[in-house]
């Protein structure tokens, strides 16, 4: 299995893996190193690029997955090799932009919001119905007694295995979901509210706490949404 680098111009979209999710707006591209098991889901018609690259030219690309700010010379690079024809080798002028787009992907800005998803089965559950339902508000000793656990275990085990309190992290699963659908165009007023923020300046508050900016940046900036 070769190293896997997905370029997107879908409108909505995540990648997962045993370690985490991530939202991956149009504008961005995920790499996933080799021998990686993942998923990609896109909801909507999906036009963008799978690279493949094989493990020999893998060593100086990131160990583990990214989520990269793709620039303008990676994707023009990524369209010039896709239009060679099938051959055993490459040229000189081909190898030079392979090696181009080797070189941008591994200095590529790294774009940092992952969910990390617990290991443990019981709280993968919740986990798992949390992201269905990300605006639900049962407490979390409701999540433990549903899972047979106490309150204080699971809260020690779920920080121990994600990295993120639980209330963290379902923060951020709120915030991975608000990606989705400012992505999709979503207003950012439509947003709050159908995550179950009473007011918007709250749901802006805790979305420029975990991804660095506003809601409305970053629906700019992604060109599909509405401040």
């Amino acid at each position: 299995m070769t190293g896997l680098s997905m370029l997107s111009t879908s409108a909505r979209q995540h990648v997962s893996t045993s370690a985490g999710r991530w939202a991956v707006p149009p504008t961005s591209a995920v790499w996933v190193p080799p021998y990686l098991a993942h998923a990609f889901r896109s909801y909507g018609p999906f036009h963008g690029w799978s690279v493949y690259i094989a493990q020999s030219a893998c060593r100086a690309l990131p160990d583990r997955p990214q989520l990269l700010s793709t620039s303008p010379l990676l994707r023009e690079a990524i369209l010039r090799a896709a239009l060679w024809p099938v051959a055993e080798h490459l040229t000189a002028l081909q190898t030079h932009v392979a090696q181009v787009i080797l070189d941008e992907i591994a200095n590529s800005p790294r774009e940092e919001f992952c969910l990390p998803m617990p290991s443990d089965s019981r709280l993968l559950a919740v986990a798992e119905a949390i992201l269905k339902n990300p605006s639900a508000r049962e407490s979390m000793s409701a999540y433990a007694e549903q899972v047979s656990l106490s309150e204080r275990t699971f809260s020690r085990w779920y920080k121990a295995q994600t990295g993120f309190s639980f209330r963290v992290w379902q923060a951020r699963a709120r915030v991975l979901q608000a990606i989705e659908w400012l992505t999709e165009g979503q207003p950012v007023t439509t947003v709050a509210f159908d995550l179950g923020y009473e007011t918007v300046s709250s749901f802006i508050e805790v979305f420029k706490t975990h991804v660095g900016m506003t809601p409305g940046r970053f629906a700019a900036v992604v060109g599909g949404g509405q401040p």
